[in-house]
């Protein structure tokens, strides 16, 4: 279960989110609809544990977000690689900073498993902005496979 308790998030003296309250149950699939510039990604940012409420409290099974974590991964809507490293680096990068605690050789296996089938071909390109849309959804993959993600959470 994700529980927001009025949570205000502001930036300077600009206050983007006001005393929001959510409860989302598991296996329930939520939406936001808004205008640009309402609060959307700050709210998925919020969540995911990438920034910290102003005030309020964000809970995910009872326990509070205190910054990322294995079990959400997030989709931003801007293209998100790193493009000077290759797909395969991208991959590492993301496994090396969630799976800190794994010894190197744990990490470098767990990066060796992931590729499905479809992707091994890219694995040693660097990504390009017009392929965006598929190393965005290779990323995704990667990311299920790579973690215990309970929670997706799409911008």
């Amino acid at each position: 279960m994700i529980e927001l308790s009025q949570v205000s998030k502001s930036f300077g003296s600009h206050e983007i989110l006001h005393d929001i309250n959510l409860k989302v149950n598991p296996g329930e699939f939520v939406c936001l609809i808004g205008y640009s510039g309402v609060g959307k990604t700050t709210l998925v940012s919020l969540i995911a544990g990438l920034i910290r409420p102003t005030a309020g409290r964000i809970l995910i099974q009872g326990k509070p977000v205190a910054g990322p974590g294995p079990d959400r991964g997030v989709v931003f809507q801007n293209y998100s690689l790193l493009p000077w490293l290759t797909v395969e680096e991208n991959v590492a990068f993301a496994v090396n900073e969630v799976f800190r605690q794994d010894s190197a050789a744990d990490r470098k296996a767990r990066v060796a498993k992931l590729p499905l089938p479809q992707w091994v071909a890219f694995m040693d390109r660097h990504p390009s902005i017009k392929a965006s849309f598929e190393y965005s959804v290779m990323r995704l993959m990667s990311e299920i496979m790579a973690h215990t993600i309970t929670l997706h959470l799409l911008d």
